[in-house]
């Protein structure tokens, strides 16, 4: 016990970097009760209790997720998620992250996107976290492409708001990630950084559709590679890096739990991978946590923590001057 204690203790102090974490996923339980109650907006039940939390079904997690939307009123309420984003932050010692946002549904209420980025960011700079915070906006990948055109088109009309890129979330069966090939091809064009969830509720051959059509360079979960070894061997080949959140997939029952993730596999073959949280606030946990879980389940080596991070400082959409600078503090501080 006393080790695990030393462990956690250290792991907690080490610099790390998270490229796949959601805005309204960092939100604690008490910011989601006040919002409820500014608003008028009732939470469901397993909301209100601070418990581990499973999913039958991406449809159950989806409306959980709308729920926490809901209870965001107006613009200004956005502050109020950042603070519990700098809490996380803090919490964990991160020195790097790019947080996803969809902003659809509050588009769709009337919230002006240029308003809810200088929330976000006036509050970000209020901590002194503008060098550490960047923001990638999502759409849904079965809202449609004209969504797809309406959502990006209001990244590049508002410049200057520490957007580094574009993502896709939502439904993978039954919806071609190929149809979103031009409006990927245009934001790169613009010089944002893309990336899309495949292979959590999908199959290996919606990791295709992302790798070989919309040309990202990074993939959001990805897990089901392990199924194909022609993908794996391409991933690793052409250095795609994986996006893996250990918590997130156990609590979506996208694996029976730890021992049965892929991470190690992934880990042992040297795929790019990094480790990240997804939606700490609802799943209960902290990027701490997820590499404790990772040394628990399967007594992975410090210093293949360690690569996760230097990967994800690769794969982040920054300049590589900044890439360095994070790579060197890893190295500083990582032995």
């Amino acid at each position: 016990m006393q080790n695990d204690i030393h462990l956690k203790t250290k792991i907690s102090a080490l610099p790390k970097i998270e490229l796949h974490i959601h805005l309204e996923g960092c939100i604690s339980l008490s910011t989601l009760k006040f919002l409820a109650k500014k608003n008028g907006i009732e939470i469901p039940k397993h909301l209100a209790e601070k418990e581990n939390i499973y999913f039958e079904n991406f449809d159950e997690f989806v409306s959980t997720f709308y729920a926490i939307c809901n209870a965001i009123g107006e613009e200004e309420d956005f502050k109020f998620i950042v603070r519990d984003l700098v809490d996380y932050i803090r919490r964990n010692n991160i020195i790097y992250t790019e947080v996803s946002w969809t902003p659809l549904r509050y588009l769709q209420k009337g919230f002006d996107f240029a308003k809810s980025m200088d929330v976000m960011n006036n509050e970000i700079a209020f901590n002194n976290l503008s060098d550490t915070v960047y923001f990638i906006i999502d759409t849904q990948r079965d809202h449609g492409t004209d969504v797809g055109n309406f959502v990006f088109n209001k990244v590049l009309e508002t410049k200057n708001n520490n957007i580094v890129g574009i993502g896709m979330t939502g439904y993978e069966l039954g919806y071609s990630s190929s149809d979103y090939a031009e409006i990927y091809e245009r934001m790169r064009d613009n010089g944002y950084g893309c990336t899309a969830h495949a292979g959590e509720y999908g199959f290996a051959n919606n990791i295709w559709q992302c790798l070989l059509d919309l040309k990202v360079k990074r993939i959001g979960h990805g897990i089901k590679a392990a199924s194909n070894p022609d993908l794996i061997n391409y991933i690793r080949e052409n250095n795609i890096h994986l996006e893996i959140s250990p918590t997130s997939n156990v609590r979506l029952r996208r694996v029976e739990n730890f021992a049965a993730h892929p991470i190690k596999n992934f880990m042992d073959i040297d795929l790019n991978i990094g480790i990240n949280s997804d939606d700490p606030g609802i799943f209960n946990t902290d990027l701490n946590d997820e590499y404790m879980n990772m040394i628990d389940a399967f007594n992975i080596d410090i210093k293949k923590l360690k690569q996760c991070n230097l990967n994800a400082a690769n794969a982040a959409f920054t300049s590589s001057e900044k890439k360095q600078t994070l790579i060197d503090t890893l190295e500083r501080n990582w032995n």
